[in-house]
């Protein structure tokens, strides 16, 4: 018997139930960002206060970059073991983050 295929022997970041809940809480996270945005656009980028305004919208940003890193690799994980596809939407919102992430960098959002 081979026990790599049986999900109880599997460590639990690569079993196909954490992948999902962090690829779920990745997108809320995401959603959560996006509402979040005014903090660093042109409005929020013209007050005393846009400092505090800026560090709270990339905290948002890496919490929603860890859990979309963290679904990526925990799928690709569960994908070596047990087989399965490409996570393609973890990977494309780690990139989106890292996109947004370069364009905060440059006041590209605050015009």
């Amino acid at each position: 018997m081979d026990t790599s295929k049986d999900p109880s022997q599997i460590d639990l970041i690569y079993r196909p139930l954490t992948g999902t809940i962090l690829a779920v809480l990745s997108g809320l996270s995401f959603f959560i960002m996006c509402m979040a945005l005014p903090l660093v656009g042109p409005a929020g980028s013209r007050v005393a206060h846009a400092s505090q305004n800026k560090s709270a919208f990339m905290s948002i940003l890496f919490l929603t970059l860890l859990l979309a890193a963290g679904a990526a690799y925990s799928k690709m994980g569960c994908r070596k073991i047990l087989g399965g596809g490409v996570p393609y939407l973890s990977l494309g919102l780690c990139g989106l983050c890292l996109l947004t992430f370069i364009i905060v960098l440059f006041n590209g959002f605050a015009i």
